[in-house]
């Protein structure tokens, strides 16, 4: 009796390529590794297309589902253990965590993340067919379809997803049609395209990848040039406050009043508009009221409207929000947060996992998500989209306030993740929210990234870090849809699905020929 293992080593289909099953494990991990460095701070976008193309050959060559889906969890670990190493950071220097244990959160975390990849190369595994097709249709469309899950199930974690790294490339004309997962998906194509080559290795396949990647690129290049969207009003002058208030000293009630001075002391400029960021206001707005009456007054002395993030609670304090609002405004310029970070503000399976929110102390952890109607803050007839933190990597959700927004504002608080990469990563995803929707976005942050993004995705101006800074800027109110507005990510999801439906063909076929011959 043959055994599967020895079955799939004599399938043509499933034949290795010259590497031990450990030695592929190790290359895919240094391949997902490797992958981070597409991401901001680095850029390096080029790489993406080799490591996934190499992470590919690897899944494709496996003798067995088991070992295929081995390479996939190493790929996982290396991918999220160089790209999301910050959680340690959260966790440890201002989750009052001990190191050993942030560190095993931080595992855990990059673990729990791995088992994505780890999926996908389980499944697509059982795709392959003799031809290598496989790696322009299934195995891209896979990868896109388990990326999009990624960024839902369990309230979704979409970070380091493909399209981000096409921020910078020619692809990046494509995300104001079908978002970042059509970046992802195209991506993936181009690197599927790679593999191929290297299965066949002909002159005629080569020949046929350069003229498709041409064609993708080109295309992608000269929708950049595409204006979906018109300027609509006179810009206007708006000061982004970053107060640089250390995370460990900004939530201690004693020095409530030394954060308000330091972000007074920065709003003096007279701009149309002055922003402070996620949690400037380190309790609730109701606990300031008397010295907010006071600030508004000053304010408005000087022409200026305050918009600052803070919390909000109901009478009897048995709920409270993640919020921004308009300082003095009325009760329809508040904004409260919609999409909770688990653990972070909320803690998921409470009963059960109650030990470990005793262990890890973060503030405000236990918040409710906003409800109602999902529409941008108008100040002095300019409609502001609005996202807290977090929220701006769910460009999907994002989409419930158009076509009214005419700026998007994101409220942050990066300090949690110290002086890593986190903060130039959220950046990026933030520029992917500017790029699809086509609006300029101001992002302001407590100790760093502050900056004003272009329309089309740029980084028009940014504050330094870890410093304490007002950056003033001119920001134009835009009117218009781009087509993601409408599409959203139905589009990319639309051509995977297809993408997966002609491989399966093939493999129909290919058997039935089998049968008949």
């Amino acid at each position: 009796m043959i055994s599967t293992s020895a079955a799939a080593d004599n399938n043509p289909v499933s034949s290795g390529i010259g590497v031990s099953h450990s030695v592929a494990m190790i290359l895919s991990l240094v391949c997902g590794g490797l992958s981070a460095l597409a991401f901001a701070p680095f850029s390096v976008w080029p790489v993406l297309y080799f490591t996934v193309a190499v992470f590919f050959v690897l899944v494709y060559s496996a003798t067995t589902r088991r070992r295929s889906s081995l390479i996939g969890y190493c790929f996982g670990l290396g991918q999220f253990g160089a790209g999301v190493y910050w959680i340690y950071f959260s966790l440890h220097l201002f989750g009052a965590a001990i190191a050993p244990l942030a560190a095993l959160g931080a595992l855990l975390f990059v673990m729990l993340l791995a088992l994505f990849p780890a999926l996908y190369a389980n499944v697509a595994w059982r795709f392959r067919d003799a031809h290598g097709y496989w790696f322009l249709l299934a195995g891209p469309a896979l990868w896109l379809l388990v990326e999009w899950m990624r960024s839902w199930i369990f309230t979704g974690f979409p970070w380091l997803s493909l399209g981000y790294s096409t921020i910078h490339s020619p692809l990046a004309g494509y995300a104001p049609i079908g978002g970042v997962f059509l970046g992802s998906l195209l991506l993936a194509l181009c690197s599927g395209g790679l593999a191929y080559v290297f299965r066949r290795r002909s002159i005629g396949s080569s020949l046929l990848l350069l003229v498709l990647s041409g064609l993708v690129m080109g295309g992608g290049a000269k929708l950049r040039t595409v204006q979906w969207t018109e300027i609509s009003g006179e810009p206007i002058s708006v000061t982004m406050v970053q107060g640089n208030v250390a995370q460990e000293l900004k939530f201690l009630p004693n020095l409530l009043e030394d954060s308000l001075e330091i972000y007074t002391s920065l709003s003096n400029t007279g701009a149309d508009l002055v922003i402070w960021p996620e949690s400037a206001i380190p309790t609730f707005f109701s606990d300031v009221e008397q010295w907010e009456a006071g600030f508004v007054a000053e304010a408005k002395a000087r022409g200026s409207v305050v918009m600052s993030g803070g919390f909000l609670t109901n009478d009897d304090y048995s709920e409270y929000y993640n919020a921004i609002k308009v300082l003095g405004g009325t009760d329809d310029q508040v904004y409260t947060k919609r999409h909770l970070v688990p653990f972070g503000e909320f803690i998921p399976f409470r009963d059960i996992l109650s030990l470990l929110s005793d262990l890890i102390m973060i503030p405000m952890s236990d918040l409710s998500a906003g409800s109602g109607p999902l529409k941008p803050i108008d100040v002095n007839g300019v409609k502001f989209g609005m996202s807290i933190c977090f929220e701006d990597a769910f460009g999907g959700e994002m989409r419930g306030q158009f076509p009214d927004a005419n700026i998007l504002i994101n409220v942050s608080n990066d300090a949690w993740f110290g002086d890593s990469t986190a903060p130039h990563q959220h950046q990026e995803v933030a520029a992917m929210r500017s790029l699809e929707f086509e609006r300029s976005m101001l992002r302001v942050t407590n100790t760093g990234i502050s900056s004003l993004i272009s329309e089309k995705g740029i980084i028009v101006e940014q504050g330094p870090q870890f410093e304490a800074t007002a950056l003033t800027v001119d920001v134009a109110p835009r009117t218009g849809n781009t087509p993601f507005v409408w599409i959203g990510h139905k589009l990319a999801v639309g051509l995977a699905v297809l993408l997966l439906l002609g491989n399966w063909l093939l493999l129909q076929r290919g058997r039935s020929d089998a049968v008949q011959a």
